[in-house]
C-alpha cells in the first residue's frame, strides 16, 4: 500500500539538522551530598568563589567550609573558543578535594567529584538540552537563602513523593513540625540583624542534627518542618531531642552580643497517623501546639494507637 504524502518521513540537509545544542560546552556543579542536595550551580563566570562567606558566588550552608574555601577558574582557547577549568584551594582549614585526593590547584575533567567540607560536587559539562532539563528541576526545587533549607513549597513537592514510595513498601515517615520559642521578642529586643543571624544557625543546627537522607524546610517565619524518611515514632523522638538540646545548647553570638534560644516540636508518624499530607501535617501542628501548651521547649508525639496522653 503507497503511504500518504502526510505519513512520510521528511528528510532535510544535515547542516540543518545539527543545530550545536548537543554540544557539551555549558560547565555545572551538581551537589550530590549536602545542604542543597541536587542543586545544579551553572558556571557562568571566570572566576567562581565558593565558601561559607554571604558574598561567594556559591555560598555553602557548611559548617566544615572556610569563608572563602575554594575558587574555581575558567580560561578560554582564543582559537577554538574551547573552555576549560581548574579549582584552587584558598588555604582553607579543611582542604580542597578532587576525586578523593587533596589538592592546592587541579585541572577539572567531565566527572570530577569536587569535596568541600560535608558538601560533595560533580562537575559536569552539558549541552543545551540537558542544562535546559536541570534548568526546569531548579525553577521546582526552590531554597531559602537565609537557612540554605527547602522552602515550603519545595519541600512539600519532595515530601509528596517520598510519602507515596513509603506508602508503597509499607515503610514509616515521620514528620516534625518546629517552631523556635517567643522568636518575636528577639527581633523586638535584639533587632533584626540578630533574628537573621538566629534563623541562619538554626537552619545549620537542624542540617547537622539529621541524617543525610532526611530534608528539612524553613516552613515560614520561625517555623520550621523536617520529614524522617524510613524512621519510626520513637527514632523521631530521637532525632526531635538532637534537634532541641542542640538549640537549647547553643550560644547564638553575633557582634559580641550573645543571646539563647528554644525550640518546641510537634511529630506525626506515618501511617499510625494519616496516610496523605494533610493529615500528617495537621497532626504534627496540633502536636506543637501541645508542646507549646504545656512549657515550651519540648518534644511531643501525636499518641500511637492504644496511646493515653
Amino acid at each position: 500500500m503507497a503511504q500518504k504524502p502526510a505519513d512520510r518521513t521528511m528528510a532535510i540537509p544535515q547542516r540543518l539538522l545539527d543545530s550545536g545544542r548537543l554540544r557539551k560546552d555549558v560547565a555545572s556543579l551538581v551537589v550530590l551530598h549536602g545542604a542543597e542536595i541536587g542543586r545544579n550551580f551553572r558556571l557562568r563566570r571566570e572566576t567562581v568563589l565558593l565558601g561559607r562567606d554571604p558574598q561567594s558566588t556559591i555560598r555553602l550552608h557548611d559548617g566544615l567550609a572556610s569563608r572563602e574555601h575554594a575558587r574555581i577558574d575558567c580560561r578560554r582557547d582564543p582559537a577554538t573558543g574551547d573552555r576549560a577549568y581548574a579549582i584552587v584551594d584558598l588555604g582553607s582549614t579543611n582542604h580542597t578535594y578532587v576525586n578523593s585526593r587533596q589538592v592546592e590547584r587541579a585541572d577539572l575533567h567531565d566527572g570530577d567529584k569536587i569535596q568541600i567540607g560535608d558538601t560533595v560536587f560533580k562537575f559536569t559539562l552539558l549541552d543545551d538540552v540537558e542544562a535546559s532539563f536541570h534548568e526546569k528541576i531548579r525553577h521546582r526545587i526552590r531554597y531559602d537563602q537565609l537557612t540554605g533549607l527547602l522552602t515550603k513549597e519545595s519541600l512539600y513537592l519532595a515530601l509528596g513523593m517520598e510519602l507515596e514510595r513509603c506508602l508503597l513498601h509499607a515503610l514509616p515517615l515521620a514528620i516534625l513540625m518546629m517552631d523556635l520559642d517567643r522568636f518575636k521578642s528577639v527581633n523586638d529586643t535584639r533587632g533584626h540583624q540578630m533574628g537573621s543571624h538566629v534563623l541562619a544557625e538554626v537552619g545549620r543546627l537542624i542540617r547537622q542534627s539529621i541524617r543525610v537522607e532526611d530534608v528539612s524546610a524553613r516552613y515560614g517565619g520561625e517555623e520550621f518542618v523536617s520529614y524522617l524518611t524510613e524512621a519510626p515514632a520513637a527514632g523521631a523522638m530521637q532525632a526531635a531531642e538532637r534537634i532541641r538540646r542542640a538549640i537549647e545548647e547553643h550560644p547564638f553570638t553575633l557582634d559580641d552580643r550573645t543571646i539563647r534560644v528554644t525550640i518546641s516540636i510537634g511529630i506525626a508518624v506515618c501511617p499510625e497517623h494519616g496516610r496523605d499530607l494533610t493529615a500528617l501535617v495537621a497532626r504534627a501542628d496540633r502536636a506543637l501546639y501541645r508542646a507549646k501548651e504545656t512549657g515550651r521547649n519540648r518534644v511531643c508525639c501525636e499518641p500511637l494507637p492504644g496511646e493515653t496522653r
